[in-house]
């Protein structure tokens, strides 16, 4: 007896199904994608953070700090006329690719870092002025919108001290790839950890990106 073939009816019912258990997987696939790119930006971070501590053993404690580049200048790799931070620690990594996340669009000969610095560690600061290394934000993830390589969290909000009990989120995330990863993104610390947190976490109850708010809590006491 030969084979019976599809009705029509029954393959429109065979595509409906289709379409609608490929509705209910793709977001878990995007999910998922989001996770590796995330681990990657994660490993790159860690990475970036052993340049960092390399760097600050070779300066004497010293983070590195942007300077306008002279002419000829090869570490100046964007010929912006700035050598950034990134480009300094470019001198400890392996590979520069590091400075890269894959989910960057953006072109590599003119943007070749996807990470900015916090702001803060570029007016010459000595390791000793940070007391708390391990809670102190030094790097994350930048939105590709945002064309700079450091980030002025002091802006984020109109007084100071910052105030941990107002997250400026909407200020924030026009500077910082705040959500990339699920809601969440990666965040290098002074002492070289990384951990994956949501922007809030960063924020309150402590303020992460400031060094001296370890200091600065109700009655001065740390």
């Amino acid at each position: 007896m030969g084979r019976r073939a599809f009705t029509l009816i029954e393959l429109l019912v065979n595509m409906a199904i289709i379409a609608i258990l490929m509705s209910l997987l793709f977001p878990v696939f995007v999910v998922a994608k989001n996770r590796v790119i995330g681990f990657t930006s994660m490993s790159n971070l860690r990475q970036i953070g052993m340049a960092l501590n390399a760097y600050l053993d070779e300066a004497e404690g010293h983070f590195p700090k942007p300077y306008w580049a002279g002419e000829g200048d090869k570490m100046d790799d964007n010929k912006d006329g700035v050598v950034e931070w990134y480009e300094q620690l470019g001198l400890y990594v392996g590979d520069p690719r590091i400075f890269r996340s894959k989910s960057d669009p953006t072109d590599p000969r003119q943007y070749p870092c996807s990470y900015a610095d916090n702001s803060w560690f570029d007016y010459f600061i000595h390791i000793s002025s940070v007391p708390d290394p391990a809670n102190t934000i030094y790097a994350t993830e930048r939105q590709y919108s945002y064309q700079k390589y450091f980030i002025e969290w002091w802006y984020w909000q109109t007084q100071w001290p910052p105030d941990p009990t107002q997250t400026p989120a909407e200020r924030a995330k026009k500077d910082i790839a705040h959500d990339r990863y699920n809601g969440s993104n990666n965040y290098l610390f002074v002492d070289g950890r990384v951990a994956f947190l949501r922007f809030p976490q960063t924020w309150s109850p402590r303020v992460l990106w400031y060094p001296d708010s370890f200091y600065e809590r109700e009655g001065g006491e740390p």
